[in-house]
């Protein structure tokens, strides 16, 4: 049986807080995206159970505070802003390098994100009734840095998915089969003579799969 897509990522996006809120959402049901220097910060979205978007992005709050953000598009009004992290820092700069969002069941969003300059990924979940975060997990292989990381789910099974910054050939990931609420150590799954990029989450037979460009045949998830 041939690949079928389940999950992939969008394109990069890099728009300001006004545009993002006036923009369409993708196909894709997970999106990652990766700064570049500018006014312009990344922002992940990802399409909600009712077809509206659904926004992952740095805001400016009325405290001066430059903090994650998620927002659903309203139609015809202001969407609606809902505050992940507090404490960020006041200056206007892009304060995360990579941010990525996927919809959680029927109960929300998991979130993650690594701020710049930090080798760390930071993860968490946002219920989308009470619109309150869990506690924030630190996701990091040992005196390794994060590049394109990617959040991927299927079912109750969730992976973080990235490749070493420094050497794109080396691919991690961590696994949880309770939605996020515990975590396995990260692991390398994979090490490859080629630059691994354009990772997805793919299903053959039923069964999770990672495929990337430099992957020479999708890597099997399940029961990671």
């Amino acid at each position: 049986m041939l690949p079928r897509f389940r999950f992939s990522a969008c394109p990069l996006l890099f728009v300001s807080a006004m545009a993002l809120l006036l923009a369409q959402p993708g196909s894709a049901d997970e999106q990652s995206t990766k700064a570049r220097p500018g006014l312009s910060c990344p922002v992940a979205n990802v399409a909600g159970a009712d077809g509206r978007p659904v926004y992952f992005f740095q805001h400016h709050f009325p405290d001066g505070a430059q903090d994650l953000a998620v927002a659903i598009s309203q139609p015809g009004a202001e969407a609606d802003i809902k505050r992940v992290t507090f404490g960020g820092g006041y200056s206007d700069s892009c304060r995360y390098k990579y941010l990525a969002i996927a919809r959680g069941g029927d109960w929300g969003w998991h979130l993650l994100w690594a701020a710049e300059g930090s080798g760390l990924l930071r993860y968490a979940r946002m219920d989308g009734e009470a619109w309150v975060t869990s506690p924030v997990k630190k996701i990091a292989a040992p005196a390794r840095t994060a590049g394109q990381p990617h959040v991927f789910t299927s079912g109750l099974q969730v992976w973080v998915v990235w490749v070493e910054a420094s050497d794109a050939s080396r691919i991690y990931a961590v696994h949880s089969d309770d939605e996020g609420r515990s975590w396995h150590d990260a692991e390398l799954i994979a090490e490859t003579a080629a630059a691994l990029s354009d990772l997805k989450l793919v299903e053959i037979d039923n069964k999770p799969y990672l495929a990337a460009a430099g992957l020479a045949q999708p890597l099997p998830l399940a029961g990671r």
